[in-house]
């Protein structure tokens, strides 16, 4: 029970990451939108780096989740992917 426990937190923890990438993404979109319709402003360099961490962070929720279920390391033994490298789409 603690096994299934530990997947539904880490897929409620990958939820709220990728929420937290849409509501960024969706700034971004506006802002950029704004800027087509005349608007001086475009998306900062601060708003494209908080959206990278973002999806960095839904990540390595998402790599969580699938070792979880596929009876990988227990939680808290990290979750990088096993190349090293963070993918971001």
């Amino acid at each position: 029970m603690e096994h299934k426990e530990a997947l539904l937190e880490s897929l409620a923890e990958l939820r709220t990451a990728h929420d937290k990438a849409s509501r960024a993404m969706a700034e971004i979109t506006a802002t950029g939108a704004r800027a087509l319709k005349g608007s001086d402003s475009l998306p900062s360099l601060h708003q494209l780096r908080s959206y990278a961490q973002a999806l960095a962070q839904a990540q390595r929720h998402l790599i969580h989740c699938q070792e979880l279920l596929q009876g990988g390391p227990p939680v808290g033994a990290g979750a990088e992917p096993a190349t090293g490298r963070s993918y971001v789409h």
